[in-house]
């Protein structure tokens, strides 16, 4: 008679061990969804509710770096502020503009942009004399985007500036403000002698919408460069008067560049299916 043998046999204590391996695998992942949705229900941990007193000294540790001695630490501490978009920033990023290093009043400018902040409208707009013409630059856009309308008459000034990367700042800026006043000037500027500005001037008359600047757009389709002629037609769409369908169809049939064709064919065709 064969003897049957006392205990588990190899096979059963690899299946035992799985089962407790899985047990413990089991137990574990339910223990964390209980954790996580105890989060969920509001039972947050003790640590994460001590991250809000952390936030607010990150935010002092920034404000600190702000007034570093180095350039880099100053830019980046800039650069963060504005991304966490804490409202204590505004008054030292506005007091940033007066760095000594450009670069850091150009993150200045941009920081007080993504904050949103219209105390820095008036300090901005002493920022378009800046000797730094990057920096004046980001402080025509700014503007801009921070809308008020104090900022049209100095950024109509600016169109005249001797950088064409701020002329062309200062058109982007007011055709964000939206403020009809600025039209004669930026009509004055379709004529610029760099064709970054007359881009960004057509698509300014584009954002204002304004019927004035017909004329000048289409005059614009036959410009040299193509950014100048695309900018120009797809304003001429955004305005709507379809006054401008005659010419804008000539430019379509006269482009030679085929991407640019395409372009200005679609731009013609939204301006054909506005309602008469």
């Amino acid at each position: 008679m064969a003897r049957i043998p006392f205990g588990p046999s190899p096979v059963n204590l690899v299946v035992m061990k799985l089962c407790v391996v899985l047990t413990f695998v089991l137990v574990v992942t339910a223990h964390g969804q209980t954790l996580r949705s105890s989060v969920i229900q509001g039972g947050a941990p003790a640590q994460d509710r001590a991250s809000q007193p952390q936030k607010g000294d990150e935010i002092s540790r920034m404000l600190e770096r702000v007034r570093s001695r180095s350039t880099a630490e100053r830019r980046e501490a800039i650069d963060q502020l504005a991304e966490a978009g804490d409202p204590r920033a505004v008054e030292p990023v506005i007091a940033a503009l007066k760095d000594q290093e450009g670069d850091v009043r150009a993150s200045a400018a941009n920081a007080l942009g993504q904050l949103g902040d219209k105390r820095a409208v008036e300090p901005l707009i002493a920022m378009l004399n800046d000797e730094v013409s990057f920096v004046r630059a980001a402080a025509a856009r700014v503007l801009g985007q921070l809308g008020d309308g104090k900022a049209v008459d100095p950024l109509t000034t600016s169109l005249k500036d001797g950088n064409s990367t701020v002329r062309g700042a200062a058109a982007m800026g007011l055709g964000s403000l939206k403020e009809a006043r600025a039209v004669p000037a930026l009509i004055n500027a379709v004529r610029d002698e760099a064709p970054d500005v007359r881009s960004a001037v057509a698509a300014a008359l584009g954002d204002l919408r304004d019927k004035r600047a017909l004329e000048p757009l289409i005059h614009s389709l036959k410009d040299d460069y193509r950014t100048v002629k695309l900018a120009a037609a797809v304003a001429l769409a955004d305005i709507g008067d379809k006054r401008a369908v005659a010419a804008l169809t000539e430019a379509v049939a006269s482009e030679k560049d085929e991407e640019a064709r395409a372009q200005m064919k679609e731009a013609l065709q939204r301006l054909m299916a506005v309602p008469d």
